[in-house]
């Protein structure tokens, strides 16, 4: 009888000492998916708040403006869920939401148009901008957050933007070729951002000025090149006369 309490108490220890491990693996792994989806909505806030402070370089839109906050906003809002207790999320989650309220009833665009970028190296950044802004467009699309009207729009905004990037590009490396005498160079390069603004229908005024400035460069590229041909010419035209002057010219009497 003894014996059988004995084992009873060592097989109920033995059950507790199970559960208690189950329970333990369970709240580990908790914590840890806890923790998995605390960094990755930091990782959402820290790429929004990023992509904002690039805003001077880009003509952002006031739906893009809001997209960004309130990306930031539902990232905080899962945050302060998973940790009700903590104090920077809820303060900053004020903040945000002053802030989108901000831009709902003032923000402007600053300027429509985009500033050239100054060299290839920003050229790079503003497209990697560019890149990320319309990859955060499709996942707010596809969470049913962005209207399709709305993010054909916004992401065809931001196609144009990125077109107007590379002919800015172009346009600087066909002005250096042609300082450099490589014309030929200079007029494919002008004649292919003329290829590619041909197929854009809705250009805007810049995209419009942009294929104006093509199409001048590469008339007087063009002209240029005749000039440079006649002259050419002319001269081989003196030089053959010269020869024939001296061919047939009288020979003198010694």
């Amino acid at each position: 009888m003894t014996l059988t309490l004995v084992l009873i108490a060592i097989g109920a220890l033995l059950f507790l000492v199970i559960i208690y491990n189950i329970l333990q693996q369970y709240r580990q792994k908790q914590e840890a998916e806890k923790r998995a989806l605390l960094l990755k909505h930091k990782n959402i806030i820290n790429e929004a708040d990023d992509l904002l402070l690039n805003a001077g370089q880009l003509p952002y839109s006031k739906t893009l403006v809001m997209t960004l906050y309130q990306r930031i906003l539902s990232s905080l809002q899962t945050m302060q869920q998973q940790d009700p207790k903590n104090s920077q999320v809820k303060s900053r989650l004020v903040n945000i939401q002053q802030q989108l309220q901000q831009v709902k009833e003032h923000y402007q665009m600053e300027q429509s148009a985009l500033k050239p970028p100054e060299s290839d190296q920003q050229a790079i950044h503003m497209l990697q901008i560019v890149k990320r802004l319309r990859a955060v467009l499709r996942i707010e699309h596809n969470k049913g957050k962005l209207g399709n009207q709305t993010f054909v729009q916004e992401d065809r905004r931001l196609e144009l933007v990125q077109l107007k990037i590379n002919l800015s590009n172009l346009t600087k490396r066909a002005r250096m070729a042609h300082e450099n005498r490589d014309n030929a160079m200079a007029r494919q390069m002008l004649q292919k951002g003329l290829t590619v603004l041909e197929q854009v229908m809705d250009k805007d005024e810049q995209l419009k000025k942009i294929e104006e400035v093509l199409q001048q460069r590469l008339s007087e590229l063009t002209s240029s090149q005749i000039r440079v041909e006649q002259e050419q010419k002319e001269r081989e035209e003196r030089e053959e006369k010269s020869e024939l002057d001296v061919l047939f010219e009288p020979k003198r009497k010694w």
